[in-house]
């Protein structure tokens, strides 16, 4: 790879075919040299700038063709293996004899290379002539080692251990020191994965070294090999750095204790000599391998250097000690200063040779273009900062790890901070300079990193930051935060650090109120079992809500969240309540850590507890000054108690969790005297507290959401069983209906209908709900007849807008009372009220009517659309209903009256008329017009599962006509083909603006239809400009849900053969799916495995038949399939009233979405019902996405991943 950077040039290649020289005369360019010579290397800390490009790509030209001499090189190969003696020459071998392990003192002598295993098999790729010349896709990992012995295959073939190589390499450098050093540089080049050699003139001509390195260099690349034994995942290779490691740690250690490190400088010269070279080579596996190599050799000398002084440090302590009696020691004195001043020159070697290697090695490579170069020295670093500290931990060396801090890598960033953890645990009172410059980076890499394993690490090291008092209060703020962070990874990691911070808000607390020891003297006789008076406990309580309400006002602050519309949640298009807030998602880890959280009632005694009244009461004022002051200090204010309300609700839900799991470690939890309430005490004493609850915070919306949520976690089982408990179960499910009464907040209606759809699944309490569900009707139902009876509820804006906002919200609750069971004779009774004669279900269907757009009017437009998208929804339910009842009639053969049928059609053909024009008379996509298109196609596909039914019994020799039905079983009318494609384009183009994705051009024979798309969707230039990256990401994954919902809502009506069947001209059959599947793999995987069901038959049969299987269970749907939310078709597919197949209802059922009124028809599941065949079955029977749960993970599809090990730029190499 190529790079403009004049410090990494293009390696020298030969210019002439003929046999050259080993001595070359003119510096290649490839290489910066040093002056080199056997004494010792100056250092070149000075010219750190010029350096061999060591922060730059590294340079390769890729249109060298000139290679060495190829006689050169097989000569070259040749008079290196004859300098190896040949092991098929020998005979048989003696075993090995033991080795002498080292103990201070060199071994008796050097082991001969018939004592040296010689069955090793060769790891060698070794011929040249079969290696390509550029490399190929298929790595290939060279470990290259002819047969023979050698160094390399001691370390890394024999079992040998690494000291007792070291040992014998040198014992063979004291034999002949040229040899020695050919066969380690040799060693280091096969490492590298290269088979080339060097020979002894090469050693014995170190001015050389460089220009011999370009040489070998030049062969190596152009072998084309793209992986090499440090980086292969090959299993032979697995061990392959610890070996490599190992044997040059023992090496120095070997040279240590002979003291030949000392006194023989000039062998860890020569070997740094070749190794500080390689570290500077552009070659990726010299570069990589050297600097393993010189790393290695660096820690072992600060481990030597560390053993000198302690020998230093006695030494001196002998001599004070021996000076001190006197001079008859004379001799001993002498001898130990002797030693001393021995060990300190020692010590300057050993401070010089490590000053060497850190300025030829370290300094370069610590920005190496390689990140596992960089990682290897930051890690490296770290360990002599940790071994060393005396001497790295200075200014002059803690900079590195600063400036590794902001490493483009993130392991890199991981191993910084690694590192620092651990010199901060020992001597973080010792850096105050290098904290305060790097701590603001700490903090960002905390908070905002992109890696999370980076950002957890970081978040430990700030806690030790924060032990030793090195935060700023802004920066522990900053941390706290995190409790709120949407990564559970995050929120736990920083548990112990928002813990601290707790306990320190507590401390002060105490102080101010009057001491521990006062408060513990003021509840020392309080009862352990009384939650409902003050406690101690009420402080930590009290700090807690605190500390959360002060980041969560910080956080919104920061980040403002605009309410959602109105509209948005009367279409589904968001819902009505978010599944989790930060609050309850922080209440679940805070569960783990905070001891007054696993004691919930505790909480709940709190929140019951009347402040105002202790706080302000002439008691109080009468009683201790201590007991004043707590009870005054722990008085919540503000939001606390809506935060502590969210708290409860998660502590409750984790308690319950863990009770789960209480049967496998009772033991254990016994042990730590941890106390977990069981389901049915939990729900005993929850239906107790809730209604008080409802009652103290039940007036405001926000908290009877989160009162209301706790009743989904009561185990009603115990009502169902204990007759006795069925008044306190009245008492709660009177608060609950008081809330729907009330409330006409979208959130309060979805938290009230789930908690009665979660009571009707238990038969004891089926009858007491359904009487309670029926005095809400009545209320309703009269209030809609006020408004029937004062206007025309079918023609839109005849009422002002506080008139139709009070309109839409009788609505919103039909549409959540319909959802709870079955409602036909509500909606088909007679009125009793004058002027308001007609059924409620003719009432509704004319206010469908009001969707007609005739004029826009921006006031009233929205409050119109809510109150028809109420009305739509309460309809479809209606007809729903009615579905399951034919489906019961035809499943057990009973006639069905003509009059009842035609009545029915009739209703549904107004209907269709209603939804029609409503979504024919917009020009553009609005909310209602998709809304109302998902409509119609779910009313179509609900009658289509009466058909199935009625084929299925016919084939079964069923002799009843259900002919007359055949008017309810009509396909949608061919005639809105091209409109229905006109409303799928216009979707399908807004998603795609919003991730700026480019479309496919229409088929030649799609140019008519396109030609109908809405001119205004396409003039359409939406200016994001304004928005944050928040409500961008929020805009596109609103568009991303009304696409991926109403294309499944027109693949379960095309699969039920009630859509795209028949027709001529534009609505010719099959024009519909052809369109929709044109842009299938260009808008994200959520689109693109929706309309794989149109292309699956087989997918679509097994989806039906595990439909099938699981009726009467509860599912757990996919958020983004194909008619996920589709009302329509929920309760079409449902079972029959008696002893019949279940409802598609029940497939889909229990939704994470409390706010969809598809869940709630899962309450027919109580009545005993035989499980048919799959063919009973509708081919709309199953949410096709419910099968892609586990894909919907890959919403990151499209992005690259990187090799693990981190090499994106190892083939530019």
């Amino acid at each position: 790879m190529e790079t403009t950077d004049n410090t990494a040039t293009s390696s020298p290649t030969p210019t002439s075919t003929a046999r050259r020289s080993g001595r070359v005369t003119k510096a290649p360019t490839k290489f910066t040299p040093e002056p080199t010579s056997l004494s010792k290397r100056k250092h070149a800390s000075e010219n750190d700038d010029g350096e061999d490009g060591e922060n730059e790509l590294p340079e390769e030209d890729p249109d060298e063709d000139d290679d060495p001499d190829a006689s050169e090189v097989e000569q070259e190969r040749q008079r290196s293996r004859k300098r190896k003696p040949s092991s098929q020459s020998t005979k048989a071998k003696k075993p090995a004899s033991k080795k002498p392990k080292i103990n201070g003192d060199a071994p008796s002598r050097p082991q001969t290379p018939a004592e040296t295993p010689a069955s090793a098999p060769a790891l060698a790729l070794n011929n040249l002539a079969s290696l390509p010349s550029r490399p190929k896709k298929s790595a290939r990992v060279a470990i290259a080692q002819p047969e023979g012995e050698g160094l390399y295959t001691d370390i890394f073939r024999s079992d040998d251990r690494p000291n007792e190589v070291a040992t014998r390499w040198y014992h063979q450098y004291q034999a002949d020191h040229a040899e020695a050093l050919t066969d380690l540089v040799n060693c280091i080049l096969l490492s590298a994965g290269c088979d080339q050699r060097v020979t002894e003139d090469d050693i014995r001509d170190p001015d050389n070294c460089q220009n011999r390195l370009a040489d070998l260099q030049n062969v190596y690349a152009e072998e084309g090999i793209t992986d090499y034994p440090l980086i292969s995942r090959a299993r032979t290779t697995r061990s392959f750095r610890d070996l490599l490691v190992g044997f040059f740690r023992s090496l120095v250690d070997v040279l240590h204790e002979t003291d030949a490190l000392y006194k023989d400088v000039q062998i860890l010269e020569n070997i740094s000599r070749w190794v500080a070279s390689m570290s500077s080579s552009t070659l990726r596996p010299f570069r990589h391998t050297a600097t393993t190599i010189a790393l290695a050799i660096q820690t072992a000398l600060i481990k030597a250097a560390g053993i000198l002084d302690g020998r230093i440090s006695n030494y001196m302590q002998q001599l004070e000690k021996t000076k001190g009696k006197g001079s008859k020691n004379a001799g001993l004195v002498e001898s130990i200063q002797q030693n001393l001043t021995d060990a300190e020159h020692y010590r300057d070697v050993c401070k010089d040779q490590i000053q060497d290697i850190f300025d030829t090695v370290f300094v370069h490579r610590y920005r190496d273009i390689d990140a596992k170069i960089r990682t290897e020295c930051v890690e490296a670093l770290g360990n002599w900062i940790y071994m060393l500290p005396t001497v790295f931990m200075e200014p002059e060396y803690l900079r590195y790890l600063g400036w590794m801090l902001s490493d483009v890598m993130p392991q890199t960033r991981h191993e910084v901070l690694k590192q620092l953890g651990r010199i901060f645990k020992n001597h973080a009172e010792k850096l105050g300079h290098f904290i305060d410059r790097f701590r603001p980076r700490l903090v960002e890499m905390a908070t905002k990193d992109s890696d999370v394993n980076v950002r957890v690490v970081a978040i430990s090291n700030i806690q030790i930051l924060k032990d030793s008092g090195n935060l700023e209060p802004d920066e522990i703020d900053s941390i706290g935060r995190l409790i709120f962070d949407p990564e559970l990874r995050i929120r736990k990691a920083v548990l112990d650090f928002f813990a601290g911070c707790v306990n320190d808000s507590i401390e002060n607390k105490v102080e101010e109120i009057g001491g521990e020891d006062a408060i513990d003297e003021l509840f020392q006789d309080q009862d352990e079992e009384d939650f409902s008076s003050p406690r101690s406990d009420w402080v930590s309580i009290k700090c807690l809500a605190e500390l959360l309400a002060a980041y969560d006002t910080q956080i919104g602050e920061e980040n403002p969240v605009e309410p959602p519309r109105s509209l948005d949640i009367a279409v589904d298009a968001i819902p009505a309540v978010a599944p989790e807030t930060r609050l309850s998602l922080a209440g679940h880890v805070l569960y783990e850590k905070i001891d007054q959280l696993k004691n919930w009632e505790l909480l709940s005694g709190y929140l019951l507890y009347d402040h105002s009244s202790s706080a302000s009461s002439k008691s109080a004022s009468k009683g201790s000054s201590v007991e004043t002051a707590l009870r005054r200090a722990v008085a919540p204010e503000g939001r606390e108690e809506a935060i502590l309300l969210e708290v409860l609700a998660s502590a409750v839900r984790s308690s319950l969790a863990a009770s789960a799991e209480l049967d496998k470690s009772k033991k254990h939890l016994r042990s730590e005297g941890i106390h977990l309430i069981g389901p049915e005490e939990a729900a005993r004493k929850l239906a107790a507290i809730i209604p008080k609850l409802l009652s103290k915070y039940g007036a405001e919306a926000s908290t009877a959401v989160t009162v209301l949520r706790l009743e989904h976690s009561l185990d009603l089982n115990v009502y169902q069983q204990l007759g006795q408990d069925s008044t306190t179960y009245d008492r709660l499910l009177n608060g609950i209906c008081t809330q729907f009464d009330r409330h006409i907040d979208r959130g309060v209606l979805a938290e009230t209908t789930t908690a009665l759809l979660h009571g009707r699944k238990y038969p004891a309490l089926e009858e007491t709900i359904d009487e309670k569900v029926s005095e809400l009707w009545d209320k309703t139902i009269n209030k809609l007849r006020q408004f029937d009876k004062s206007c025309e509820l079918g023609i839109r804006r005849n009422l002002e807008e506080p008139a139709i906002i009070e309109l839409g919200n009788i609505l919103l609750k039909t549409s959540k009372l319909v959802t709870l069971k079955d409602c036909i004779e509500v909606l088909e009774a007679d009125g009793q009220v004058e002027g308001s004669e007609s059924p409620a279900i003719e009432i509704l269907i004319r206010i469908v009517m009001r969707g007609k757009l005739d004029q826009v009017d921006e006031n009233l437009d929205d409050p119109e659309d809510e109150a028809v998208s109420f009305a739509v929804k309460t309809c479809l339910f209606y007809f729903m209903w009615k579905a399951r009842v034919l489906r019961g009639a035809v499943n057990e053969q009973r006639p069905i009256p003509a009059l009842q049928i035609e009545r029915l059609n009739t209703l549904r053909q107004s209907f269709v008329r209603n939804l029609v024009w409503t979504l024919s008379s917009r020009g553009t996509n609005d909310d209602l017009r998709l809304f109302a298109t998902g409509a119609l196609c779910d009313l179509h596909v609900a009658f289509a599962s009466v058909r199935r039914v009625i084929e299925r019994n016919a084939a079964e020799g069923s002799s009843v006509d259900y002919s007359l039905i055949n008017p309810l079983l009509d396909p949608i009318d061919p005639g809105l083909t091209r409109e229905l494609i006109e409303i799928f384009t216009a979707a399908e183009r807004a998603y795609a603006r919003c991730i700026n994705r480019q479309l496919n051009n229409p088929g030649e024979d799609e140019g008519p239809i396109e030609h109908f798309s809405s001119d205004e969707e396409d003039d359409e230039d939406d200016d994001d400009s304004d928005l944050t990256p928040v409500q961008k990401k929020r805009k596109e994954l609103k568009a991303e849900r009304v696409l991926c919902e109403l294309t499944g809502k027109m693949v379960l009506a095309i699969v039920a053969k009630v859509l795209d069947q028949c027709g001529s001209g534009q609505g010719a059959a099959g024009k519909i799916k052809k369109r929709m599947v044109r842009n299938q793999n260009k808008l994200g995987h959520n689109f693109k495995e929706t309309l794989a069901y149109l292309a699956d038959e087989g997918r679509a049969a097994r989806v039906r038949e595990a439909a099938a299987k699981a009726a009467g269970k509860k599912k757990r749907p996919a958020p983004a399939a194909p008619g996920s939310r589709a009302r329509g078709s929920k309760p079409a597919s449902g079972a029959s009233v008696a002893g019949k197949k279940q409802a598609l209802s029940a497939e889909i059922i229990t939704a994470e979405d409390n706010d969809s009124e598809l869940s709630e028809i899962e309450i027919e599941e109580e009545e005993p019902e035989a499980v048919p065949g799959p063919e009973a079955r509708t081919e709309l029977a199953k949410d096709p996405i419910e099968d892609n749960d586990e894909d919907e993970g890959g919403e990151g599809d499209g992005k690259n991943k990187k090799d693990d090990d981190g090499d994106e730029d190892m083939d530019d190499e």
